[in-house]
């Protein structure tokens, strides 16, 4: 897992006060007035947010919940990647989860720096438009921080309760010495909503467009309403997402009406939604954070494994029966996902979504055929090797992150019409993704309305880190993730996943390791700091 600067309060303290005058700063300690004093230090800033946001959109911030949820199931080669979290077995001295919840504080330490140092500056008029910039992307980031921290370790949002349920300790300057305790839920969603409100102010003069390499008033919008939802505050969410759809800057993609081919793979060259995830092009993307090879890498959401040595080793072998695209990823799609969520044959997201390959475990000449998945395989621009396999380059999982697409805004607009007692709009948002994905359009009521809405939501953001806090805002459990069957619907061999995990798994909707422990060495250090329940001291 890539996880940059991870640097605790603990560090930051130990490095102002390790000398023996403690009038004299230490030779390699720079106060943060000192590297923010002009426009062109404001800018380097303003280059580390972009750089630790972006940084933040794949691998551990996405994977650990997406395991834990109900859409996946570990390959027998998985090597233990977060298999705590894919057991629920996961443990308070974690290493992945101290080094996660480290990390989003450190980013807010840089957050805090600009949003102190930067109203300081002594700017021209000209200058100012530009600083404002920089000030809105900050708070943008301090909010989204804050936010996926509450989504993580802050107890499920209830208004009626909010005064009295634990959020998250609040982090609004660079560096405090104090012992911080959790800040209520009310607190710690009005912080980030004041945030948002000051960004969405700050950036009102950056230009909108779509697929925007810059933070826009619109992806501060697109993060309002998605706040909205997950505090369950569902008029909020839906006049904020319909502001977003509404307005037409962001269209969905056109459906695909070519054929895949034997391996149902499909020519991006054809289709708009694989131009969007394979080659980061389109026109619903809100904000896409620029990418380059060599220095501007996002982190990658490792679900694709293409199996180089075993691809080039039957390659060499001259035996033609042998060679294909091999795949050894460290998760794959259960058979519930493959079978009855993308059940519709005419849902071209699958296409894109899945692969239907060879894998192995640890004998080469041991394979079987499953469906892996694809949606983040990479973009061929950004890959380092070529191949005569998997379409000439070996996917590496690099690509531009999608933090906001206008297909969510479609499934907030849904969701929260229907929570609204609307259900004609959310019929209305609903088949507009639909017929935009292949579909069709459906008539649907009631519950069976709201069950095709929920599952319309998983299939669109499959894997992107939304499912586990789905199930917990819908208080749905799940009671099992079926290993795949072949195409004549013979289970895939058990030695294909790994042994240590049951298909017959149950979790309660209201299981209290939904939200996950603070990391024990903070409830150690800090005594003010409440664990969550379920986790013990």
């Amino acid at each position: 897992m890539k996880i940059t600067k991870i640097l605790t309060v603990a560090m930051a303290l130990t490095a102002t006060f390790q000398s023996c005058d403690l009038n004299r700063e230490p030779a390699d300690y720079i106060p943060f007035a000192k590297s923010y004093q002009t426009l062109d230090d404001a800018r380097k800033w303003d280059n580390g947010i972009y750089s630790s946001l972006r940084g933040k959109f794949g691998g551990g911030y996405v994977l650990p919940q997406e395991v834990q949820a109900d859409m996946l199931n570990a390959h027998a080669a998985y090597e233990g990647t977060y298999g705590d979290f894919h057991g629920w077995t996961l443990r308070s001295d974690d290493d992945v989860l101290k080094q996660i919840y480290h990390s989003y504080y450190s980013a807010l330490v840089d957050a805090n720096v600009v949003i102190q140092q930067l109203p300081s500056l002594e700017l021209t008029a000209a200058e100012k438009a530009t600083a404002n910039q920089f000030l809105g992307d900050a708070y943008f980031a301090r909010a989204y921080y804050h936010f996926n921290l509450a989504l993580r370790w802050g107890q499920l949002y209830n208004e009626e309760t909010a005064d009295k349920d634990l959020g998250i300790p609040l982090a609004l300057k660079p560096i405090f010495i104090e012992k911080p305790k959790r800040a209520t839920n009310r607190a710690t969603y009005e912080q980030v909503l004041s945030d948002l409100e000051k960004a969405d102010s700050l950036l009102a003069d950056v230009p909108v467009k779509v697929g925007n390499s810059e933070i826009s008033a619109d992806a501060v919008k697109a993060l309002r309403a998605r706040v909205y939802l997950y505090m369950g505050n569902m008029e909020a969410a839906l006049k904020q997402s319909r502001e977003l759809v509404d307005k037409g800057t962001y269209q969905l993609v056109p459906a695909y009406e070519g054929q895949p081919d034997a391996m149902l793979r499909v020519d991006p060259r054809e289709d708009a939604f694989a131009q969007m995830w394979f080659y980061d092009n389109g026109t619903e993307q809100i904000w896409q954070p620029i990418v380059a090879k060599e220095n501007e890498i996002p982190t990658t959401t490792g679900l694709y494994g293409a199996d180089l040595s075993t691809t080039t080793y039957w390659e060499e072998s001259g035996m033609s029966d042998m060679v294909s695209d091999y795949n050894k990823p460290p998760y794959l799609p259960t058979s519930e996902v493959l079978t009855s969520l993308f059940a519709n044959d005419q849902d071209h997201r699958a296409q894109v979504l899945f692969e239907y390959t060879r894998t192995t475990v640890s004998i080469m000449q041991d394979y079987t055929y499953c469906f892996v998945i694809s949606k983040f395989k990479g973009n061929p621009n950004y890959a380092t090797l070529t191949s005569t396999h998997w379409g000439g380059y070996v996917p590496n999982g690099n690509q531009a992150p999608k933090p906001f697409r206008i297909a969510e805004q479609y499934l907030i607009a849904a969701e929260a019409a229907f929570a609204t007692g609307n259900q004609e709009m959310a019929r209305h948002y609903l088949n507009e993704l639909r017929i935009s994905r292949g579909t069709g359009m459906v008539g649907l009521t009631d519950d069976a309305l709201l069950k095709e809405i929920k599952d319309e939501r998983a299939r669109e953001l499959a894997y992107e880190g939304f499912r586990l806090w789905d199930l917990r805002r819908w208080h749905q459990g799940f009671d099992k993730r079926s290993h795949q069957v072949d195409a004549d619907r013979n289970p895939i061999p058990e030695r294909f996943y790994a042994a240590e995990f049951s298909e017959n798994f149950a979790i309660d909707g209201d299981n209290p390791k939904f939200v996950w422990p603070f990391p024990k060495d903070e409830t150690t250090i800090n005594t003010e700091l409440k664990q969550n329940p379920g986790w013990g001291n």
